[in-house]
């Protein structure tokens, strides 16, 4: 309870304010009798449906200054975002449009693009056609380049020889024109053909492919051979019929020679007829007889080839060759490789130094086709990575 004069609190034992003095029961009264003014001062809660409403809203605004009756119709509505529906509408049909016109713009272009490499193509196909594939034959009289780029085939270069890891396919060039006189596949089957033939294929069955590509194919004792005008093909195979070595060349009066090196190879004419090396080397040769044997001399090639007849035929054996210069003894050897590399191939003896001659040689054997033959090779140095100079092998007897 408070003095309603001066704020004073007291308490209700108290007639006078302690401290302004005024009379506590006046002020009682004036509590009591004030109470219902205020009562009846409030306002009344007004009714839309009242026909006095605006008089009583004109009165509880003199009674109550903060107050203010609010009529709904004056509320504004709440504005919709209606504009957003548009705008949205607008930019999908915006973009819609932009991946129609780059869609025309990009197949424009390609089609541009492709006419124009067509053409290309069309005037680039006017010259020399490109060759793809593994069919070697293909590739005579081309570069070493496209037969790499053609066929994908990896090729080592030695001395104008080409040949590909393995030894599987070797290639030959002319010496005057640089371009492909000679292809050869061996040994083993990796994806190449000769004239349509494999190596591994059965004698037969490479007659009848190789008839597609060669006119005049006829078969002898152990090979296949045919020839296109000046180019030739053989295929050779063992004595259960299987082809295991083929070769595509060109051979003509002024390239007398014959292939360079290698079909060269030396072990390849031992235990065969004279006639086979003349075929292929051609008849400029030296000959010489010695220790009861004759002997013919290829000096380009690096090759000598011997007969154990002095009065010798077309028909006579060969016994002995012997290979240097850069000549392939085999497919895959040639006089030059390392003594190390060579023994991946053949099974040679340690180098050692001969007494007489001081050269440094290894000794090896073998069985070829079903003849037994042995040699040497001979090296620079008795180091393992020392090189070969030269070899040779003796064909143990003739049947």
């Amino acid at each position: 309870m408070f003095c309603s004069h001066c704020g004073q609190p007291l308490e209700e034992s108290d007639l006078f304010c302690s401290k302004c003095g005024q009379k506590i029961e006046e002020f009682a009264q004036e509590k009591v009798q004030d109470k219902p003014q205020q009562e009846e001062s409030l306002p009344k809660k007004i009714s839309s449906a009242d026909p006095d409403a605006s008089s009583t809203n004109e009165s509880a605004s003199l009674a109550y200054p903060y107050y203010h009756a609010i009529d709904p119709s004056a509320v504004p509505p709440k504005k919709k975002n209606r504009w957003v529906i548009p705008v949205v509408i607008a930019v999908a049909v915006l973009v819609l449009a932009i991946f129609i016109v780059g869609g025309i713009l990009l197949y424009m272009l390609i089609t541009t693009l492709t006419l124009e490499e067509t053409t290309n193509i069309s005037a680039v196909s006017q010259g020399p056609a490109v060759v793809n594939g593994k069919e070697l034959s293909d590739y005579l009289g081309l570069t070493v380049e496209d037969l790499k780029n053609g066929s994908g085939v990896l090729l080592t270069e030695y001395d104008g020889t080409y040949t590909n890891l393995d030894g599987s396919v070797m290639v030959t060039l002319n010496e005057s024109t640089g371009l492909i006189d000679m292809l050869v596949a061996s040994d083993r089957d990796v994806g190449f053909t000769v004239c349509g033939v494999s190596v591994g294929m059965d004698r037969e069955q490479a007659k009848s492919t190789a008839q597609a590509y060669v006119s005049d194919l006829e078969e002898y004792e152990d090979m296949i051979a045919g020839q296109n005008g000046e180019e030739y093909f053989a295929a050779y195979y063992d004595e259960n019929g299987i082809i295991n070595y083929i070769m595509y060349f060109t051979y003509s009066e002024d390239n007398s020679s014959g292939t360079n090196v290698s079909v060269g190879t030396g072990i390849w004419y031992i235990g065969e007829p004279l006639q086979e090396v003349w075929d292929f080397f051609g008849t400029e040769y030296d000959v010489q007889n010695q220790q009861g044997k004759t002997f013919f001399f290829y000096p380009a090639q690096g090759l000598s080839f011997a007969t154990d007849d002095m009065e010798y035929t077309d028909q006579s054996r060969v016994s002995y060759v012997k290979m240097s210069d850069g000549a392939w003894f085999s497919d895959e050897i040639y006089i030059g490789m390392s003594y190390e590399k060579i023994l991946l191939f053949v099974d040679l003896s340690e180098i050692y130094q001969d007494e007489t001659t001081g050269e440094y040689l290894a000794d090896y054997s073998m069985i070829l086709e079903g003849q037994e033959c042995y040699g040497t090779f001979c090296f620079d140095s008795a180091d393992p990575t020392a090189s070969s100079v030269k070899a040779d092998m003796v064909l143990e007897s003739l049947e």
